[in-house]
């Protein structure tokens, strides 16, 4: 089921998109190597900067960056040109797209390319890199893509109003966290309605993940032939987040970053987001002091790495193949990853990278920066199943909006939503 909606999807979007371009054919010794991202503002100054670097050094290729706006137009765009036969060479990937494209044969193991022996590298690097993140690229017992842009989540706070609250350090767990909120709810106009907030959110399908694995639970089955969101620890999660807003009134819903910009204003306390949030509010100039902490906690310290990995793409010359590996090298030194994550606030996929000069400076600038990033220590992933592409719409769509917008239990919604899900896995 899933490779006739693949197919269908990108014949659509193919034919639909199709119009003449210019020749992709390199121009004279210069190996043009095309990638498509969706980085935006910041995050793709930076990527441009270290395409720049990487071209100036190698005259003989030339890595062409190209934005498409958002991963929903990534993943549609890389169907069509998959089944066009006309795919980029190498491109931002979530792991149940990987697993989609290694059933049809578009994307070619990295592996290959690593244990080359001209051109590959050694185990000690491979070893430097975050164990969870080498899992998160590895199918079939073979690393066939590698981590791009990791992160992982975050509560940013501000710092004078927690102190005026009587708090020196943020909290750690799910009930301190709440004892924190009711505290920073507060009604000074007398209209019986809070004008300052403990916390405001958008049904954030990461933060939810984050938290059923916290509460013991699980989305998949380790073999990915089950979903487990309607099981106690999820319903549990879920039931928490909504009595935030609806029993104890100490958040309200927002969309989009709204709730980050009204956290600016100082309309709320505490706001929950990525590491990659960092730049983009602090680009704002709060007029407070702005930081940063991991989120709390439930029975485990537990929490879901996010972001894409890179592929290399078949159906591109060799030549070209080669080239784009020489490039993720390069991406991945621990000098590189160092300046990415200066630049962007993503995870360095490298421990060493944390060594580096430009990051114990910056890590000095942002107290709490550090131990936020090390929770990549005891993180888990999204499942890798191609069920989950389809799934997690099912998942916000069915279980988590209803539950947090209109007034059936978390329970009612999460059981629906498993059922779905485990009907997709069976059509696989």
């Amino acid at each position: 089921m899933k490779k006739v909606i693949f197919v269908l999807l990108a014949i659509i979007i193919f034919f639909s998109s199709c119009k003449k371009g210019k020749k992709s054919a390199d121009k004279g010794n210069v190996t043009n190597v095309t990638f498509w991202h969706v980085m935006g503002g910041p995050l793709k100054k930076t990527l441009d900067n270290i395409v720049n670097d990487f071209n100036k050094q190698n005259t003989d290729i030339k890595i062409i960056p190209i934005s498409v706006g958002s991963y929903s137009a990534l993943s549609q765009k890389l169907m069509a040109s998959i089944t066009g036969k006309k795919p980029p060479v190498i491109a931002q990937v979530y792991e149940s797209w990987t697993s989609q494209f290694l059933e049809v044969g578009a994307i070619v193991p990295i592996q290959q390319y690593i244990d080359d022996p001209e051109i590959g590298i050694d185990a000690a690097e491979v070893n430097d890199i975050f164990p969870i993140l080498i899992y998160d690229n590895t199918f079939n017992g073979q690393l066939v893509t590698l981590p791009f842009n990791k992160s992982v989540p975050a509560y940013y706070y501000n710092e004078e109003k927690l102190h005026k609250l009587g708090y020196n350090e943020f909290p750690k767990t799910w009930d301190s966290l709440l004892i924190l909120l009711k505290k920073a709810t507060k009604d000074t106009t007398g209209d019986n309605y809070p004008d300052v907030w403990g916390t405001a959110f958008s049904i954030n399908m990461w933060l939810y993940e984050c938290m059923l694995v916290q509460n013991g639970g699980k989305i998949f089955s380790d073999d990915g032939t089950k979903c487990f969101v309607g099981s106690k620890e999820s319903i549990d999660a879920l039931r928490y987040w909504v009595d935030l807003i609806k029993k104890y009134k100490v958040a309200y819903l927002t969309t989009g970053f709204q709730n980050q910009d009204d956290f600016l204003t100082g309309r709320v306390l505490t706001v929950s987001g990525s590491i990659v949030s960092l730049p983009f509010m602090f680009i704002a100039n709060p007029s407070f002091t702005l930081r940063i902490n991991p989120i709390p906690h439930g029975k485990t310290e537990k929490v879901i790495v996010s972001g894409t990995n890179i592929a290399i793409f078949n159906d591109v010359s060799e030549g070209k193949k080669k080239a784009a590996w020489k490039f993720i090298k390069y991406f991945m030194s621990s000098e590189v990853q160092a300046i990415w994550s200066n630049g962007t606030n993503y995870l360095p996929i490298r421990r060493s990278s944390f060594k580096d000069s430009i990051m114990v400076e910056k890590f000095k600038k942002f107290p709490g920066l550090y131990k936020t990033f090390m929770q990549i220590e005891n993180a888990d992933i999204e499942p890798k199943s191609p069920s989950w592409f389809i799934g997690r719409t099912i998942l916000n769509r069915n279980g988590l909006e209803p539950a947090m917008r209109g007034n059936i239990d978390p329970e009612k919604s999460l059981k629906e939503a498993e059922f779905l899900i485990n009907e997709e896995i069976k059509k696989d």
